[in-house]
């Protein structure tokens, strides 16, 4: 049973150290995910319902949640959202609770989101961390395989045309799906996942976070690591990408993005 490798890095120059050697080893692309906090779960925001908690009943609320969304939303754009799935994107992009788990292919992002999601007091002089923040690293491809092994399959990051997903695809009754979580490439139906360079993994009827998944499932070892960023070296790293360029106007390509960085450049 593989135990999963957590790497704390004291700096930004050691995250990017570190991701570059494991790149080095690796054969396949990676995936990244930046959490304000450490302590957050591998799951989507769908599985985190106060009082629904059964996969039956959480794939029916989902099907009623995409229903209401493309009943209400036609006057505010022009997308034809006939596939469900693309449906899906778009309702994440606007922070609908799904079964997708956002991911980017950026490290950069992934770093911006952990540092810049983290919650601190300022007191105008210092900035004070409450809680450790963590990029989580993904290979997809040995992810893919392992969560679908019972199919023999061989192939890497899935599409949604591929015939693997019809297992994980809204339903308007809970008739089983597949298990476990698989990573694949969605639509780019928005500036802000195309800035963010945005991929998914989307979950099935295993509700268990993927951090355990990887241990419970004996995924294949190191496809899954959690990057800690200790909370007092935030300070520093929150700095440091932002010097790099990745700023809220680049991550956001709209006004807003755009205002946030007016605002935290002006100190408000």
């Amino acid at each position: 049973m593989p135990a999963l490798h957590e790497e704390k890095p004291k700096s930004f120059i050691d995250f990017i150290s570190y991701i570059e050697k494991i790149r080095e080893k690796s054969t396949n692309s990676l995936w990244y995910r930046g959490c304000g906090n450490s302590n957050h779960k591998l799951d989507p925001r769908l599985f985190r319902h106060k009082k629904i908690k059964t996969i039956k009943e959480l794939v029916e609320l989902e099907f009623g949640l995409m229903t209401r969304f493309k009943q209400r939303s036609i006057p505010y754009h022009d997308k034809s959202l006939t596939d469900d799935l693309e449906s899906l994107f778009f309702m994440q992009h606007y922070g609908i609770p799904t079964r997708l788990l956002d991911w980017t292919e950026s490290p950069f992002i992934a770093f911006y989101f952990a540092v810049m999601l983290a919650r601190f007091d300022y007191d105008g002089t210092r900035i004070r961390f409450e809680n450790s923040a963590s990029v989580w690293i993904l290979d997809p491809v040995k992810w893919n395989r392992h969560a679908l092994r019972h199919e023999r399959f061989d192939k890497g990051i899935l599409s949604t045309s591929d015939e693997q997903l019809k297992g994980y695809k809204p339903t308007t009754k809970f008739t089983g799906m597949n298990n476990l979580p698989v990573a694949l490439y969605g639509a780019h139906n928005s500036p802000r996942i195309v800035a963010q360079r945005g991929v998914f993994t989307i979950f099935g009827e295993n509700m268990s976070p993927m951090e355990q998944l990887y241990i419970s499932e004996n995924f294949p070892s190191n496809c899954l690591i959690k990057v800690t960023l200790n909370k007092s070296f935030l300070p520093k790293m929150r700095k440091a990408i932002l010097n790099h360029g990745i700023t809220e106007s680049v991550v956001f390509p709209d006004l807003r993005g755009l205002a946030k960085e007016i605002r935290r450049t002006f100190e408000f």
